[in-house]
């Protein structure tokens, strides 16, 4: 991002926890939400912008834009030995469990000294991190509703990718809510 390319990477490794793999060979859908607030909310450049990674894999951002974001964000890598030891010291001196995800960026506050005034949302429940847990040695008490849901059964739908997947799939998604009223 230093340089302002957004593209997808030819190479990369996955990691044992998925989600963290999201930009390859998926979108870097969360970054669309990050150029909508550093570009002042400007949903028609940051339309072109998708648009234009969409099509071609790559986009170069507006040095306006590249600049705001090197201000605001900063990134790493973390090994995955690495993650489930930020979980377990995480633990061990603050009592507090860390979801793998939220472990990568606290990674950097506890192996990185010039990390250390950063402030870090976790966002998401360890719960739903079951073997990472486990892997980091840590347990958990699933509440009986959290239990439950592996008897139930699983339900989905494939939308495959179209040029109106969008409307597509909002109008699957209020049909299937409107079914369980």
């Amino acid at each position: 991002m230093r340089r302002g390319s957004l593209s997808l990477s030819q190479t990369h490794t996955h990691t044992s926890l998925p989600r963290m793999d999201c930009f390859v060979p998926q979108d870097p859908y969360n970054m669309e939400r990050v150029f909508w607030l550093l570009s002042n909310k400007d949903g028609a450049l940051v339309k072109k912008m998708m648009e234009e990674f969409q099509l071609t894999h790559a986009h170069t951002l507006p040095d306006n834009l590249r600049k705001q974001l090197c201000e605001v964000l900063s990134s790493g890598s973390v090994s995955d030995e690495g993650i489930l030891e930020t979980m377990r010291r995480c633990w061990e001196e603050n009592r507090y469990l860390l979801c793998p995800h939220s472990a990568v960026a606290v990674f950097s506050l506890f192996f990185f000294f010039f990390c250390r005034s950063r402030c870090y949302v976790a966002t998401a429940s360890p719960v739903k991190f079951q073997g990472a847990m486990n892997r980091a040695g840590l347990t958990i008490d699933l509440p009986e509703t959290v239990r439950m849901l592996d008897k139930l059964k699983s339900r989905y739908e494939n939308l495959e990718r179209s040029p109106d997947w969008c409307k597509k799939w909002e109008q699957r998604l209020r049909y299937k809510i409107q079914s369980f009223s």
